[in-house]
């Protein structure tokens, strides 16, 4: 009886909207408002920066340009809310920006336990959710038809490190043993999941898997662990300052095997650490040496309005999820959420902002879902630099003594 309830009321907020003010017609004219989920604050907190910076040249560059020329040049309004980094204030700020700030679109919101919860809330408002950088698999296996993802699924990081784990065997590293050390959360867990699979399926041996709480300060117990069980390989799944301690409290028992992290790993964070992370790896969404003309345009833009700064995969994934956004409002002229959904259904983008990403072009499945490959970075010169594969990188590997 109370679902019943719930579903009624969510039923009449989303008519309620246009009776309070939210006419799409009406806000064509002038504005069109778009909500972007960060964390601002919290455990994530470091990257949200990035993702707002990200999402702001784009409106900007979108509305120099002329606005949504199909919506009478509506200007876009980005509403921003911070996530805390807490799954239910992604939620309850969800609700907010879609019942009471009437956006047409939500991208964010960072880590995917932040993320599910958000996107939820969207499928009941019938408002579609751009997925901006979480990787946790099921968030486009669940039959969601107002979800849609521009980065790929954690499980496919797991095909391209085994494919770069054979490179590497290739080019005379000797890797027999492979350890795994991730964060608790549907993120690290998923990711994971997916390693060992494929790990076991070549027959590479597993000999340690350590799981550890985002935000811990000390992770010499799980440090100590992996050095015992001998691995050669490392792979990481975290945020940058987990992995960051993670890395320290190897370093401290003299424990330097290969390492390759995922999640937090190219971070300029890292490069702190100098000697540390030299000639580590890691596994990411896009590098910005990436060689595709929207990768070079966005990174010139990108450095020229943020002082020189060199941005990172989930800026650039944010930055095409705004064009995405942009491009969908514009192929439905109209701001009403439903038809906006339908046109991000019917995006094919080969070229132009969105598709910077490593991929052919920017386009969803019947799932929602973006089909777009990794990349593996290493550290040389205490630089991120795309070493794999070899069609997109601009150095060659480097394999560690």
């Amino acid at each position: 009886m109370q679902m019943i309830k719930t579903r009624k009321l969510l039923a009449i907020g989303v008519c309620a909207l246009t009776a309070m003010g939210f006419s799409w017609s009406t806000q064509a004219a002038d504005t069109v408002k778009i909500g972007v989920l960060v964390p601002l604050t919290g455990a994530t907190a470091a990257d949200g920066d990035r993702l707002l910076r990200a999402h702001k040249l784009a409106a900007k560059q979108i509305n120099e340009q002329g606005g949504i020329k199909s919506l009478n040049g509506a200007q876009v309004e980005l509403v921003v809310a911070d996530t805390q980094s807490k799954p239910e204030v992604s939620r309850s700020e969800a609700d907010r920006l879609i019942s009471r700030s009437g956006v047409s679109v939500l991208m964010g919101a960072w880590a995917s336990a932040a993320t599910i919860p958000a996107l939820q809330v969207a499928e009941r408002y019938q408002t579609p959710f751009i997925v901006t950088s979480a990787v946790t698999d099921s968030i486009t296996e669940k039959g969601l038809k107002y979800v849609f993802r521009v980065s790929p699924k954690g499980s496919w990081a797991a095909d391209s490190v085994m494919d770069f784990m054979k490179y590497m065997g290739d080019k005379g590293a000797s890797i027999k043993k492979v350890a795994i050390a991730f964060e608790d959360g549907p993120f690290g867990q998923g990711v994971a999941k997916g390693y060992k699979t494929r790990l076991q399926a070549r027959g590479i041996d597993v000999v340690a898997e350590e799981s550890f709480r985002t935000g811990s300060a000390d992770l010499s117990t799980q440090a100590a662990k992996l050095k015992a069980s001998g691995a050669d390989l490392v792979l990481i799944v975290c945020y940058v300052d987990d992995e960051t301690v993670l890395l320290r409290a190897m370093a401290a028992q003299e424990y330097r095997p290969f390492i390759l992290g995922f999640g937090g790993h190219v971070h300029p964070t890292l490069l702190q650490l100098g000697d540390l992370v030299e000639n580590t790896f890691g596994v990411v969404e896009w590098m910005q040496d990436v060689k595709k003309p929207a990768a070079e345009a966005f990174v010139k833009a990108y450095q020229a309005e943020y002082d020189g700064e060199i941005p990172l995969s989930h800026s650039a994934q944010a930055y095409a999820s705004t064009w995405t956004a942009a491009l969908a409002l514009e192929k439905a002229g109209s701001a009403d959420p439903v038809k906006v959904r339908d046109a991000l259904a019917g995006l094919n983008l080969p070229d132009g902002p969105a598709s910077l990403l490593p991929e052919e072009a920017l386009a969803f499945d019947e799932h929602g879902q973006n089909h777009v490959r990794y990349v593996i970075a290493q550290v040389i010169g205490n630089q991120f630099v795309t070493v794999w594969p070899e069609s997109v990188a601009s150095k060659q590997v480097v394999i560690p003594k």
